[in-house]
């Protein structure tokens, strides 16, 4: 009998302060909107759920930032996060948050091709809002880490003269296994063959970056296990990458260190080395 993960992932039965985090979220990015040069919705695709927002650095050939969402695949918009832009743009980003149409309306290869069309898109395009594509720092919370690692999984995007410098996974899920035996699989429908060709820790990179996972400690065991097992695999594989289980972080607080300063993540993006 299979274990079954239910209460690995409900993380609303889990975090009582899931809405404290998400009002503040959504209060401070309505503000960042109105402080903040932005185009909101920029489409990628021609579907509802394929739309960028931009915020703009002030300079030209500015490092990038993109932002891919969680949500298990299902759930959630890139506009509960636009707070993140606010101190982003201050250090001198172009910041990008990338949505992406939901189960069950569409498959998880289906996300993984649209996510791929809207780097596309920010390759061709983002010099428009004064971005560098050789300065491309690459983010995702949740599911949106395994998002973020498909792209570097990939050499579609060759032909274009582009560098990732540094990604930044957090609170990540990067095996559709555990998933599959959960009450998510009600719209998600992972298959055994998803598990195998589509879920990172199974996978290779291709596309170079400086890497930081991070887990909060009071996550799931499960989340806590996913970041450990794919740090692992990376550095198995040959790629460098540094694991970080922070303290007094559960997976709603692990975002607002992306609003802060002097903590390790926003260090990670000042640092060079």
């Amino acid at each position: 009998m299979k274990q079954n993960y239910d209460e690995q992932f409900d993380l609303k039965k889990i975090y009582r302060s899931r809405p404290y985090y998400l009002a503040i979220n959504r209060l401070q990015s309505y503000i960042t909107c109105k402080h903040l040069q932005c185009d909101l919705d920029v489409p990628y695709g021609n579907t509802r759920g394929q739309k960028l927002d931009i915020f703009a650095a002030p300079s030209a050939n500015a490092p990038v930032f993109v932002f891919i969402h969680g949500g298990y695949f299902k759930a959630l918009d890139k506009k509960d996060y636009r707070f993140i832009a606010a101190n982003l743009v201050k250090k001198g980003y172009t910041t990008v948050l990338l949505n992406y149409d939901l189960a069950p309306k569409v498959t998880i290869l289906e996300i993984i091709q649209q996510v791929f069309k809207a780097f596309s898109w920010i390759l061709t395009n983002i010099s428009q809002w004064n971005g560098n594509i050789n300065q491309i720092t690459l983010c995702g919370h949740s599911v949106g880490a395994f998002l973020a690692c498909k792209i570097l999984e990939q050499d579609r995007f060759n032909h274009h003269s582009f560098s990732i410098e540094k990604t930044l996974l957090l609170s990540g899920l990067y095996d559709l296994g555990p998933m599959k035996y959960s009450y998510l699989n009600t719209d998600l429908q992972i298959s055994n063959e998803d598990v195998k060709t589509l879920s990172p820790i199974y996978a290779h990179l291709i596309l170079s970056s400086r890497i930081l996972i991070c887990v909060g400690k009071d996550e799931t065991a499960e989340f806590i296990r996913q970041s450990s097992c794919y740090s692992k695999q990376l550095a198995d594989d040959g790629k460098e990458n540094h694991l970080l289980i922070l303290p007094q972080t559960n997976h709603y607080r692990m975002m607002r260190y992306l609003a802060g300063s002097n903590n390790a993540i926003i260090n990670f993006l000042s640092s060079d080395h």
